[in-house]
């Protein structure tokens, strides 16, 4: 029975180990050098584009809602645009709303963000730069954000209802 109870110990021991490593923070080849709360929204997919002599941070959400100080307002998560240059003070330069929660369950937000510059595109403007981002579940918009913190949104493409639902 000791012999068992002894085994039964080693064995939670062995389990145990990988889940308290996982609560401590680990770094390679990194040290943290500045932070952004991000108006406390959280961040799904962080995209950095070099623009002119500045790095800017396109950071886009989940679903919800928080305050957004530089507006006063309570606004839908969306897309988050920080100036990263120095990455020991960012910037928060502008918050682009996402789609309203109108349902149950996690709707909104705008977790997914890409930018380019218009000297990639064919047709583009160049010298400016445009992001693409999910409009919650119901479109995708493009917008121009050569001005990071003046985001001008030029398209909205609503999605289809699919027939095969």
């Amino acid at each position: 029975m000791k012999r068992f109870l002894l085994f039964g110990c080693m064995i939670s021991g062995l389990l145990a180990a990988p889940a308290l490593a996982q609560g401590s923070a680990r770094a390679s080849n990194m040290d943290l050098v500045g932070y952004s709360d991000l108006q406390t929204r959280s961040a799904y997919q962080p995209v950095i584009q070099k623009q002119g002599a500045r790095w800017i941070a396109y950071i886009g959400h989940h679903g919800g809602e928080q305050l957004n100080p530089l507006t006063g307002k309570t606004e839908p998560n969306g897309t988050s645009v920080v100036d990263v240059t120095d990455p020991r003070h960012p910037v928060y330069l502008a918050h682009i709303p996402g789609e309203p929660k109108d349902r149950t369950g996690e709707a909104g937000g705008a977790s997914m963000v890409r930018v380019c510059s218009g000297n990639d595109l064919p047709h583009a403007g160049k010298d400016r730069f445009y992001m693409l981002r999910s409009y919650g579940n119901s479109a995708h918009e493009m917008w121009d954000v050569t001005d990071p913190a003046k985001p001008n949104r030029f398209e909205r493409h609503r999605e289809r209802p699919s027939r095969h639902a």
